[in-house]
Protein backbone atom coordinates (compact mmCIF):
# COMPACT_ATOMS: atom_id res chain seq x y z
CA UNK A 1 0.00 0.00 0.00
CA UNK A 2 1.29 3.47 -0.91
CA UNK A 3 1.27 6.00 1.92
CA UNK A 4 0.64 9.70 1.12
CA UNK A 5 2.93 12.32 2.66
CA UNK A 6 1.45 13.88 5.81
CA UNK A 7 1.18 17.27 4.09
CA UNK A 8 -0.95 15.83 1.32
CA UNK A 9 -3.20 14.01 3.80
CA UNK A 10 -3.71 17.21 5.81
CA UNK A 11 -4.50 19.15 2.63
CA UNK A 12 -7.01 16.57 1.43
CA UNK A 13 -8.64 16.44 4.88
CA UNK A 14 -8.89 20.22 5.03
CA UNK A 15 -10.43 20.27 1.56
CA UNK A 16 -13.01 17.65 2.51
CA UNK A 17 -13.91 19.47 5.73
CA UNK A 18 -14.23 22.80 3.92
CA UNK A 19 -16.48 21.27 1.28
CA UNK A 20 -18.71 19.66 3.90
CA UNK A 21 -18.85 22.94 5.76
CA UNK A 22 -19.87 24.66 2.55
CA UNK A 23 -22.60 22.13 1.94
CA UNK A 24 -23.92 22.70 5.47
CA UNK A 25 -24.03 26.45 4.80
CA UNK A 26 -25.81 25.84 1.49
CA UNK A 27 -28.35 23.52 3.10
CA UNK A 28 -29.01 25.99 5.90
CA UNK A 29 -29.57 28.84 3.44
CA UNK A 30 -31.78 26.68 1.24
CA UNK A 31 -33.98 25.72 4.18
CA UNK A 32 -34.24 29.35 5.26
CA UNK A 33 -35.18 30.50 1.76
CA UNK A 34 -37.76 27.73 1.32
CA UNK A 35 -39.25 28.69 4.66
CA UNK A 36 -39.41 32.30 3.54
CA UNK A 37 -41.06 31.36 0.26
CA UNK A 38 -43.64 29.21 2.07
CA UNK A 39 -44.63 32.09 4.29
CA UNK A 40 -44.90 34.38 1.28
CA UNK A 41 -47.29 32.12 -0.56
CA UNK A 42 -49.56 32.16 2.51
CA UNK A 43 -49.81 35.94 2.03
CA UNK A 44 -52.26 37.73 -0.29
CA UNK A 45 -51.21 38.09 -3.92
CA UNK A 46 -51.92 41.70 -4.84
CA UNK A 47 -50.55 41.69 -8.40
CA UNK A 48 -51.77 38.63 -10.34
CA UNK A 49 -49.02 36.87 -12.27
CA UNK A 50 -49.08 37.45 -16.01
CA UNK A 51 -50.58 40.94 -16.03
CA UNK A 52 -48.56 43.42 -18.08
CA UNK A 53 -47.35 46.75 -16.79
CA UNK A 54 -50.19 49.26 -16.96
CA UNK A 55 -52.96 46.62 -16.94
CA UNK A 56 -55.98 47.32 -14.75
CA UNK A 57 -57.62 44.82 -12.42
CA UNK A 58 -59.58 44.46 -9.18
CA UNK A 59 -59.17 42.23 -6.13
CA UNK A 60 -61.78 40.44 -4.07
CA UNK A 61 -61.71 38.49 -0.82
CA UNK A 62 -64.00 36.93 1.78
CA UNK A 63 -63.62 38.45 5.24
CA UNK A 64 -62.10 36.39 8.01
CA UNK A 65 -64.14 38.42 10.52
CA UNK A 66 -67.89 37.82 10.73
CA UNK A 67 -70.74 40.32 10.98
CA UNK A 68 -74.48 40.54 11.46
CA UNK A 69 -76.59 41.76 8.52
CA UNK A 70 -79.23 43.82 10.33
CA UNK A 71 -77.84 47.24 9.33
CA UNK A 72 -79.79 49.02 6.58
CA UNK A 73 -76.95 51.42 5.60
CA UNK A 74 -74.65 50.09 2.85
CA UNK A 75 -71.90 52.55 3.80
CA UNK A 76 -71.50 50.87 7.16
CA UNK A 77 -70.70 47.56 5.47
CA UNK A 78 -68.25 49.31 3.14
CA UNK A 79 -66.50 50.69 6.19
CA UNK A 80 -66.33 47.26 7.82
CA UNK A 81 -64.63 45.59 4.86
CA UNK A 82 -62.31 48.57 4.35
CA UNK A 83 -61.19 48.45 7.97
CA UNK A 84 -60.55 44.72 7.68
CA UNK A 85 -58.51 45.12 4.48
CA UNK A 86 -56.44 47.88 6.06
CA UNK A 87 -55.28 45.55 8.84
CA UNK A 88 -53.18 43.77 6.19
CA UNK A 89 -50.09 45.75 5.19
CA UNK A 90 -50.04 44.44 1.61
CA UNK A 91 -53.66 45.50 1.05
CA UNK A 92 -53.36 48.82 2.86
CA UNK A 93 -50.34 49.66 0.68
CA UNK A 94 -52.54 49.50 -2.42
CA UNK A 95 -54.23 52.75 -1.37
CA UNK A 96 -57.54 51.64 -2.87
CA UNK A 97 -61.15 51.76 -1.73
CA UNK A 98 -62.97 48.59 -0.66
CA UNK A 99 -66.69 47.93 -1.03
CA UNK A 100 -68.96 45.20 0.22
CA UNK A 101 -70.49 42.97 -2.43
CA UNK A 102 -73.93 43.22 -0.91
CA UNK A 103 -77.35 44.87 -1.22
CA UNK A 104 -79.74 46.75 1.00
CA UNK A 105 -83.35 47.45 0.04
CA UNK A 106 -82.23 50.75 -1.50
CA UNK A 107 -78.76 49.95 -2.94
CA UNK A 108 -77.96 47.03 -5.26
CA UNK A 109 -74.59 45.30 -5.01
CA UNK A 110 -73.85 45.83 -8.70
CA UNK A 111 -74.22 49.60 -8.19
CA UNK A 112 -72.40 49.70 -4.86
CA UNK A 113 -69.24 48.13 -6.26
CA UNK A 114 -69.31 49.64 -9.76
CA UNK A 115 -69.37 47.52 -12.92
CA UNK A 116 -66.08 48.71 -14.54
CA UNK A 117 -66.59 46.79 -17.77
CA UNK A 118 -63.49 45.03 -19.05
CA UNK A 119 -61.59 45.18 -15.75
CA UNK A 120 -60.90 41.60 -14.61
CA UNK A 121 -61.35 40.55 -10.99
CA UNK A 122 -58.95 38.27 -9.08
CA UNK A 123 -59.02 36.56 -5.69
CA UNK A 124 -56.05 36.90 -3.33
CA UNK A 125 -54.47 33.70 -4.65
CA UNK A 126 -54.04 35.39 -8.03
CA UNK A 127 -56.86 33.44 -9.71
CA UNK A 128 -59.26 35.19 -12.06
CA UNK A 129 -62.77 35.27 -10.60
CA UNK A 130 -64.58 37.15 -13.37
CA UNK A 131 -63.84 39.19 -16.49
CA UNK A 132 -65.45 42.24 -14.85
CA UNK A 133 -68.30 43.18 -12.49
CA UNK A 134 -71.06 43.17 -15.13
CA UNK A 135 -73.85 40.73 -16.02
CA UNK A 136 -72.19 39.91 -19.35
CA UNK A 137 -70.86 36.42 -20.07
CA UNK A 138 -67.92 35.78 -17.74
CA UNK A 139 -68.89 38.75 -15.58
CA UNK A 140 -69.24 38.67 -11.82
CA UNK A 141 -73.04 38.71 -12.05
CA UNK A 142 -73.45 36.39 -15.03
CA UNK A 143 -74.61 33.51 -12.81
CA UNK A 144 -71.32 31.79 -12.04
CA UNK A 145 -67.62 32.52 -11.39
CA UNK A 146 -64.44 31.42 -13.13
CA UNK A 147 -62.87 30.66 -9.72
CA UNK A 148 -64.29 30.92 -6.23
CA UNK A 149 -63.88 33.89 -3.90
CA UNK A 150 -62.56 31.61 -1.17
CA UNK A 151 -59.42 33.42 0.01
CA UNK A 152 -59.55 35.79 2.98
CA UNK A 153 -57.58 39.02 3.46
CA UNK A 154 -54.60 37.03 4.78
CA UNK A 155 -54.41 34.93 1.61
CA UNK A 156 -55.73 31.83 3.37
CA UNK A 157 -58.49 29.55 2.07
CA UNK A 158 -61.79 30.26 3.79
CA UNK A 159 -64.91 28.23 3.01
CA UNK A 160 -67.72 30.14 4.65
CA UNK A 161 -71.29 31.38 4.58
CA UNK A 162 -71.19 34.96 3.29
CA UNK A 163 -73.87 37.63 3.65
CA UNK A 164 -74.84 39.16 0.30
CA UNK A 165 -78.51 40.17 0.40
CA UNK A 166 -78.17 39.79 -3.36
CA UNK A 167 -79.47 37.73 -6.26
CA UNK A 168 -77.29 36.32 -9.05
CA UNK A 169 -77.61 39.45 -11.24
CA UNK A 170 -76.28 41.79 -8.54
CA UNK A 171 -79.70 43.18 -7.63
CA UNK A 172 -81.09 43.00 -4.08
CA UNK A 173 -82.77 39.71 -3.28
CA UNK A 174 -86.08 39.32 -1.48
CA UNK A 175 -84.00 39.28 1.71
CA UNK A 176 -81.46 42.17 1.53
CA UNK A 177 -79.25 43.52 4.32
CA UNK A 178 -81.37 44.95 7.14
CA UNK A 179 -84.54 43.33 5.85
CA UNK A 180 -87.55 44.35 7.89
CA UNK A 181 -90.30 43.48 5.45
CA UNK A 182 -90.26 39.69 5.58
CA UNK A 183 -90.48 36.84 8.04
CA UNK A 184 -87.84 36.59 10.79
CA UNK A 185 -85.72 39.45 9.41
CA UNK A 186 -83.91 37.02 7.13
CA UNK A 187 -81.01 37.96 4.83
CA UNK A 188 -79.67 36.09 1.80
CA UNK A 189 -76.23 34.53 2.08
CA UNK A 190 -73.89 32.88 -0.41
CA UNK A 191 -71.25 30.16 -0.22
CA UNK A 192 -67.52 30.77 -0.79
CA UNK A 193 -66.59 27.13 -1.42
CA UNK A 194 -65.18 26.10 -4.80
CA UNK A 195 -68.24 23.95 -5.48
CA UNK A 196 -70.50 27.01 -5.18
CA UNK A 197 -68.63 29.08 -7.78
CA UNK A 198 -70.12 27.23 -10.75
CA UNK A 199 -73.65 28.44 -10.00
CA UNK A 200 -75.57 31.28 -8.37
CA UNK A 201 -74.87 29.62 -5.01
CA UNK A 202 -71.81 31.82 -4.53
CA UNK A 203 -74.13 34.78 -3.98
CA UNK A 204 -77.53 33.22 -3.22
CA UNK A 205 -77.34 29.89 -1.40
CA UNK A 206 -79.96 30.36 1.32
CA UNK A 207 -81.17 32.86 3.93
CA UNK A 208 -80.85 33.12 7.71
CA UNK A 209 -81.84 35.53 10.51
CA UNK A 210 -79.77 38.69 10.04
CA UNK A 211 -78.57 38.57 13.65
CA UNK A 212 -76.34 35.62 12.72
CA UNK A 213 -72.62 36.35 12.23
CA UNK A 214 -71.35 35.49 8.74
CA UNK A 215 -68.50 36.71 6.53
CA UNK A 216 -68.76 39.39 3.81
CA UNK A 217 -67.34 39.67 0.29
CA UNK A 218 -65.06 42.69 -0.27
CA UNK A 219 -63.91 44.10 -3.62
CA UNK A 220 -61.30 46.73 -4.36
CA UNK A 221 -61.44 49.73 -6.62
CA UNK A 222 -59.65 49.59 -9.98
CA UNK A 223 -55.90 48.93 -9.57
CA UNK A 224 -53.07 49.33 -12.10
CA UNK A 225 -50.01 47.12 -12.45
CA UNK A 226 -46.97 49.35 -11.76
CA UNK A 227 -44.28 49.89 -14.39
CA UNK A 228 -41.83 47.89 -12.27
CA UNK A 229 -42.25 45.65 -9.29
CA UNK A 230 -40.03 43.80 -6.86
CA UNK A 231 -39.53 40.11 -7.79
CA UNK A 232 -41.52 37.60 -5.79
CA UNK A 233 -39.49 36.53 -2.71
CA UNK A 234 -39.78 32.93 -3.83
CA UNK A 235 -38.06 33.80 -7.12
CA UNK A 236 -35.41 35.80 -5.29
CA UNK A 237 -34.85 32.84 -3.01
CA UNK A 238 -34.24 30.44 -5.89
CA UNK A 239 -31.74 32.87 -7.40
CA UNK A 240 -29.96 33.08 -4.04
CA UNK A 241 -29.71 29.30 -3.83
CA UNK A 242 -28.29 29.16 -7.35
CA UNK A 243 -25.66 31.79 -6.58
CA UNK A 244 -24.58 29.99 -3.41
CA UNK A 245 -24.31 26.69 -5.26
CA UNK A 246 -22.19 28.21 -8.05
CA UNK A 247 -19.92 29.84 -5.47
CA UNK A 248 -19.33 26.54 -3.67
CA UNK A 249 -18.72 24.71 -6.95
CA UNK A 250 -16.17 27.31 -8.05
CA UNK A 251 -14.52 27.15 -4.66
CA UNK A 252 -14.17 23.39 -4.95
CA UNK A 253 -12.64 23.65 -8.44
CA UNK A 254 -10.08 26.20 -7.26
CA UNK A 255 -9.03 24.01 -4.35
CA UNK A 256 -8.85 20.92 -6.54
CA UNK A 257 -6.74 22.70 -9.17
CA UNK A 258 -4.23 24.05 -6.65
CA UNK A 259 -3.75 20.80 -4.70
CA UNK A 260 -0.45 18.90 -5.12
CA UNK A 261 -1.05 15.88 -7.39
CA UNK A 262 -1.07 12.56 -5.56
CA UNK A 263 1.73 10.27 -6.69
CA UNK A 264 1.52 6.52 -6.37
Amino acid sequence: MTTKPIGQVDSALEHALNWKSGLRIFATMAIAVVGMASSVYASPITIPIGLASGATYRLVFVTDETYAAADTIIGDYNTEVSNEADTIAALAALGTTWSVMGSTSSVNAIDNIGQDAGVAIYNLDGQEVASDATTSSGGLFSGNLVNAINYDENGNVLNAAVWTGTGPTGVASVYPFGDVAFYAYDTTWGCSQTACASSENWTQFSDSPDSTDYSLYAISGVLTVPSSSTPEPATTGMVTIGVVFLYLAARRRRRTGSATPTRC
